[in-house]
This record gives structure tokens, C-alpha cells and sequence, in this order.
């Protein structure tokens, strides 16, 4: 089998010389299917994650010491290491595995600051955990286009959106700053922030905490003012980082850091690459090939510090099954070249989104897109096609993995690895599945 999700953890350039101890960690912390570790598992599983987490303290500790080459094999290993945790995650916890369109999590408790069937693990042992101004989560979405953006990443990773956080020194009301496809720069409570559909949220601290909080300061005002002259700041859809009229996610703390340091510090130190060859579809997704910050940059950061990880287990299947159905779509585009087709449902959604500008015509067939009736209008068509596409060829490819991972269950008393998933995943293609064929196949 071509496909071999090890490959695509670890960079063979790496000297090891550099970094003496990585590669046997990575080893360490693969997941292990026999049945005396999955029985380790089932029972264990709290203080497995638990070791596993300070392990990656120990190691992110370690960063400010390493070479740039070092950095990028470390973010793979803390990838590893967090697969395995949710690997474990999943079997040892007994809340049922569910999709994440069953939740509605504005109804849910918010992770962290109300109660969790999960703990969260802090990095100083702390009675409450308390944001900070200037704080950074880096966290997961459960949608496919997180998924996307994880995916599409060369290293890949586990983060997919990036929220920098205000809190008022003297109120101590914590709120977030962040900003959305369809809706750009916005401010949300933190109860709001940390129940936008998270699978993961990772809190990060940058050690100069007076750079931090100026820099949050001076975001904080420039999006409120925004707000009081009713020229909110839009998403950047060209994700032109030189300007700041327009903003991305990762967009926000990074123009706050730059412009309150003179320029002296840029985020990320090791920025990403997009490895699609399909330059339509990235620009569709908003996209660009080469070198481009992602949200899991920040985590090997040196300037940062790891202050809190939480993971919510009762969907990480779901996620793992949509970064699985991701990683394929993506492989497959390169390594067979195959090409998304608009099906009825994209092409509908182009041409109900054409009519955003006739007023009550775009508030009655938004409704027949499932396009939230709230987007702004500056959202390219392209984005609301690709979009599409990606969610129908999704659903399909994301029913068969949820089948045959059930399947493998019932059988083997454990779940699918990652690779298995993906492994999964490419019989479904060879076995020339006609549905999928009629919108992504070989060109």
C-alpha cells in the first residue's frame, strides 16, 4: 500500500544528530494494536493520557534549544502523541462515540469554565485555571473544512482555528477575538468562544506577557472601534497578510504582535506549507500554495508556552473520520489526480448564493442552500462552491469510513487507527464507487 500515514508524520531530511532522542519517542508514542496494549488501554487510559501529556511538556519545554529542523520533527511527534491520546481517549472513556451534528452546543456546557465529562490538563497545578490577556487557543473544528485546513497542511496536524483572548484588567470579563469565513472580525464572550463546536482547544502563553497583553489591548480597540463606526473588519479571502484591513483568523494575533513589536516579532517562527497541486480547489478554500501560517504552527512556537490542552472524546472518532476523509481527498488529488466535479447540491448553492443581492429572494432560498442566512455578502462564490463540494463529497466518502470503522469494531473489540481509516478509505476508492465518481474522480 502506497499510503502510509508514517510517511506523512516525519520528514526523512531530519538529521538525527540534531535532535538525539526523537525518534524513539516517536516510536514510543505510535499506537500499538495488540491485544495486551488495547486492553492497557481500556483500562489505564487516564494516566496513559495523563503521562503523555507531560511528556509533551517536557519535550515543548525543550524548544527554545532546538534548530528550526528540530521544531517541525517535534510538532510531528506531538501529532503522534496526540493521536495516540485520543486513540486511547476514545476507548477508555465510556460516553458513547457520536457525530457532531447531534450536539447542539449552545445548549452544551462550555469546555473548561463549566463541567466536563473530561479533565483538562493544566501545566502548573492550579485549584481554577484563569485566562490571561494575550492568551492564544489553538483548537479544532469539527466540520470539514477543519479538517481541510488541518489536512491540507504539510506537517499535518490536529488544530484547524486560531482565537486570541482580552480580558479587561479591570472588570476581568474574558473575551475572544476571531474571525469566521462569512462573517469576519468579531468579539464573542468567552462562554461563546469555548463552545464553538471544539474538539480540541489548546491555551498557549507567550513568556513576554507585557508584549502579549499590549498587543491584545491594542487589537481589542481597534475591533470595537470597528464595531461603533459599523465598519466591521472583513475576512481575508486573499490571506494577504501584508494587510490588515482584512483579517483571517490566524490574521489577528498576528498583525497585534507585529504592530505592537515594531515589527521585531512575527508569528509564526516555522509557518506550514500547503503541499495541493490543485491550485482551483486551494484557491476555492482560500488557499494558497507554499509557505503560510496555520493555527498548529503556533504549539512549537518558542515564544509560547503550553498552559492548558483539552480534548473532547465523545467526538474525536467523528473528527478522526473526517480528517481521515480529508487526508484521502487530498491524496488523491495528488497522487491520481483527481478533480472535484460540481454535484446539483454545489452547483445549487452557486446559484442560490448569486441572488444574495435581491432582497427576500436570498432569505427564502438560503434556507434550500443550508448557506447560513448570516453571511456577509463579500464571501467569493468560489468558497461557497468548494464548500459545498467538500461537504457532499464528504458525506459519502465519511459514511463508508463510519460503516467499515463500526464494522472493524464489532470484530476486533478496538476501533480503527488512523491509518486503518485511511487504509479503509482507498479500498472504498479502487473499489470505483459510481455515486463518488460522479463528483471527484480522476480527471
Amino acid at each position: 500500500m502506497k499510503f502510509l500515514f508514517i510517511l506523512l508524520l516525519f520528514s526523512t531530511s531530519l538529521q538525527a544528530m540534531e535532535c538525539p532522542d526523537f525518534d524513539k519517542t516517536y516510536t514510543e508514542y505510535l499506537i500499538k494494536t495488540d491485544p495486551k496494549e488495547i486492553q492497557s488501554y481500556k483500562q489505564n487510559g487516564q494516566k496513559l493520557i495523563d503521562e503523555s501529556f507531560q511528556k509533551r511538556l517536557e519535550l515543548h519545554s525543550t524548544i527554545p534549544n532546538l534548530s528550526n529542523d528540530c521544531k517541525i520533527k517535534l510538532r510531528n511527534i506531538f501529532t503522534a502523541m496526540r493521536m495516540r491520546e485520543d486513540y486511547i481517549g476514545s476507548l477508555f472513556y465510556k460516553t458513547p462515540q457520536i457525530p457532531a451534528e447531534s450536539i447542539d452546543y449552545k445548549k452544551a456546557p462550555a469546555p473548561i469554565i463549566e463541567g466536563q465529562p473530561y479533565p483538562y490538563h493544566l501545566a502548573e497545578l492550579k485549584e481554577k485555571f484563569e485566562f490571561k490577556n494575550g492568551d492564544i487557543l489553538i483548537t479544532k473544528g469539527t466540520s470539514f473544512v477543519s479538517s481541510t485546513i488541518s489536512e491540507v497542511m504539510n506537517p499535518k496536524s490536529v488544530f484547524s482555528h486560531i482565537v486570541f483572548i482580552h480580558v479587561d484588567v479591570a472588570t476581568k470579563i474574558t473575551e475572544s477575538m476571531e474571525s469566521y469565513i462569512g462573517h469576519g472580525v468579531s468579539r464573542f464572550s468567552i462562554e461563546e468562544a469555548l463552545k464553538d463546536e471544539n474538539v480540541r482547544i489548546l491555551v498557549l502563553r507567550m513568556r513576554d506577557q507585557a508584549l502579549a497583553s499590549s498587543a491584545a489591548n491594542y487589537m481589542y480597540k481597534r475591533i470595537k472601534e470597528s464595531e461603533i463606526k459599523k465598519t466591521p473588519i472583513p475576512y481575508d479571502y486573499d490571506l494577504d497578510f501584508s494587510d490588515n484591513s482584512k483579517m483571517s483568523c490566524e490574521e489577528i494575533a498576528y498583525d497585534a504582535l507585529k504592530k505592537i513589536s515594531k515589527n521585531n516579532v512575527i508569528i509564526p517562527e516555522n509557518p506550514s506549507t500547503v503541499y495541493l497541486n490543485d491550485q482551483e480547489f486551494l484557491k476555492g478554500v482560500g488557499l494558497k500554495s507554499g509557505k503560510m501560517m496555520v493555527p498548529a504552527d503556533m504549539e512549537i512556537d518558542s515564544r509560547f508556552e503550553i498552559v492548558l490542552d483539552w480534548t473532547d472524546y465523545k467526538v474525536i472518532r467523528d473528527s478522526e473520520r473526517k480528517d481521515a476523509v480529508s487526508g484521502e481527498m487530498f491524496r488523491w488529488m495528488n497522487e491520481y489526480n483527481y478533480k472535484v466535479h460540481s454535484g446539483l447540491k454545489s452547483r445549487l448553492a452557486g446559484i442560490i448564493w448569486a441572488t444574495r443581492y435581491i432582497p427576500g429572494v436570498w432569505q427564502l432560498l438560503s434556507k434550500i442552500s443550508g448557506i447560513p442566512t448570516d453571511y456577509k455578502k463579500d464571501v467569493p462564490s468560489a468558497a461557497i462552491t468548494t464548500m459545498a463540494s467538500i461537504n457532499e463529497i464528504g458525506k459519502q466518502m465519511l459514511n463508508h469510513v463510519t460503516i467499515s470503522d463500526e464494522i472493524f469494531e464489532r470484530k476486533n473489540n478496538r476501533r480503527m487507527t488512523s491509518t486503518e481509516l485511511r487504509s479503509s478509505l482507498n479500498d472504498f476508492r479502487q473499489s470505483g464507487p459510481k455515486e463518488l465518481e460522479k463528483i471527484f474522480s480522476r480527471q
